[in-house]
């Protein structure tokens, strides 16, 4: 039973989740600038964003069947 369904998050979202707060720590500990949290946040969210894109289903092989 979920006490936020109306959120709908999955399993990526949680690692992005913690992606960031992992970052946030790292920020804290050894006193980053909130610029260099932001520029890595933003990478994190980036990379993410870039995982999810469908890939091209060319097949490159496809040559080699002839």
């Amino acid at each position: 039973m979920m006490m936020y369904s109306y959120i709908k998050l999955g399993p990526r979202d949680g690692v992005l989740l913690i992606a960031v707060l992992i970052m946030l720590v790292l920020t804290l500990v050894f006193k980053w600038s909130i610029w260099e949290f932001l520029f890595s946040a933003i990478a994190i969210i980036i990379s993410f964003i870039a995982g999810r894109m469908k890939p091209n289903t060319k097949n490159v092989l496809a040559f080699l069947k002839k």
